[in-house]
């Protein structure tokens, strides 16, 4: 059977299984294993590869950022670190009309600095941040789409778990991912608050007037407003220290997993229930990431060897376009994709087909990761799949108040943000330095 066939018929078969529910790393083995048969027509080669897969992740030292920064997450969380975050962001914004929008917004930017998963602070800002919203009168549809829209930093603003899976399959430096997605996730998070700042200015039924401070607030501002100093300064030392070329992001990963268990200790958080669950949830989460990171290598191996790579680099060749046109066209795929797939089956997909031809055009890798990741991340917010969106309605079940919210409701609350994302990513493409002038200064 020719390689043309069989690689177009294991595409067909991968993207068959994962739409009828079967879970991505079995679609991925499955169909790479297939290929690989068909093509070489021995079974023995085809487990070869699996297991050459499977020895060059497990013992790749960089795969231990992934356990680590989860760690670091779980422990903040546990820590109380989101309602502190909140609560000061809240605070220090109150004077500002949709302060408490605005404070969902900061809250999600400086959480997704420990956290990297992005459906997690979906649904824990809902919890917390709802009812406040809810509270003062912000329609409920704005106030549903700011917490999924904002949720998406979770993925942008480093550590990322995405950022890591894309690393290693495109075999670029995760510390310079890192550093590189730093300024883009700032331009988010203040595309995120224009938003808000523009409804209030345009649809001022959907946010609430300014609130004065009561008497208790201003008595106890600041102790409010500096009692998440311990994980922000735990960020800057786990963050700056990559920068700055004193950790490797996997040392970074446990100095952050030490300081956040500091943290649980000091507050009086500790107890080995709650920390026992912690590591057992990291260690369910970094071994999925593992076994899809093992698929994933052995269907670029299998692309590989059916020569599909590059039968997509002659087709671009003789295309005769712009290089940016290329970029533009792959954002457009991924952005389709959303709509259809989760984030990470996106990524594992199109990794290995997508980056060796945007090596070949010249482009840098690093920059390339941080656009793909944005313009993966859009499918988060939209129909019909979008993740963030059915982990914020699942959240607000029993909520009062919120039975008859629908996903389309979330989904017309989270568009303004959706354009924000859209319209960062293009900057990104056009203004490359906002990704690759602070890794340049590593």
């Amino acid at each position: 059977m020719s390689t043309g066939i069989v690689a177009t018929a294991s595409l067909i078969l991968l993207l068959v299984l994962i739409m009828a529910g079967v879970h991505l790393s079995t679609s991925l083995m499955f169909a790479s294993i297939l290929g690989v048969f068909l093509t070489t027509g021995r079974f023995s080669t085809a487990m070869n590869v699996l297991a050459q897969s499977a020895w060059g992740q497990v013992r790749s030292y960089m795969f231990g950022v992934i356990p680590l920064f989860v760690l670091m997450g779980l422990l903040a969380n546990l820590s109380g670190a989101s309602k502190d975050l909140y609560d000061a962001a809240s605070l220090l914004l109150k004077r500002v009309r949709g302060g408490v929008a605005i404070a969902t917004v900061v809250a999600n930017a400086i959480f997704a600095a420990i956290t990297g998963v992005t459906v997690a602070s979906a649904a824990i800002f809902t919890k917390i941040a709802l009812p406040q919203m809810t509270r003062l009168k912000y329609d409920r549809r704005f106030a549903l789409g700011t917490i999924a829209g904002s949720a998406i930093l979770g993925m942008l603003i480093p550590p990322s778990l995405l950022m890591i899976v894309y690393g290693s399959q495109a075999d670029v430096s995760i510390g310079k991912l890192f550093v590189g997605a730093v300024l883009p996730g700032i331009v988010m998070t203040a595309a995120f608050i224009v938003v808000v700042l523009m409804m209030g200015k345009f649809k001022p039924d959907y946010i609430p007037e300014v609130q004065a401070l009561t008497d208790e607030e201003q008595a106890n501002f600041w102790r409010v407003v500096l009692k998440p100093w311990p994980i922000v300064l735990l960020i800057i030392i786990s963050l700056g220290g990559i920068w700055l070329g004193f950790f490797t992001p996997t040392e970074a990963g446990g100095v952050g997993a030490f300081g956040a268990f500091l943290i649980v200790v000091f507050k009086g958080k500790f107890n080995l229930k709650d920390f026992s669950s912690t590591l057992i949830e990291s260690g369910s989460t970094a071994g999925s990431v593992l076994i899809l990171m093992v698929s994933a290598s052995t269907y670029s191996k299998m692309l590989s060897m059916c020569g599909v790579i590059n039968v997509i680099r002659s087709f671009v060749e003789s295309i005769n376009v712009a290089p940016i046109v290329v970029i533009l066209v792959f954002i457009a795929i991924l952005m389709a994709l959303g709509c259809i797939l989760d984030s990470t089956s996106i990524l594992l997909l199109t990794t290995p087909l997508m980056c060796p031809v945007v090596a070949d055009l010249g482009f840098d890798m690093v920059w390339f990761g941080i656009v793909m990741i944005i313009a993966i991340e859009t499918g988060m917010i939209t129909p019909p799949f979008g993740m963030n969106v059915f982990t914020v309605k699942s959240s607000v079940y029993g909520m009062e108040g919120m039975d008859n919210i629908t996903v389309n409701d979330i989904f017309a609350g989270s568009t303004p943000f959706l354009l924000a994302m859209v319209v960062v990513d293009l900057l990104c493409v056009f203004v490359p330095q906002m990704i690759t002038l602070l890794p340049a200064m590593m």
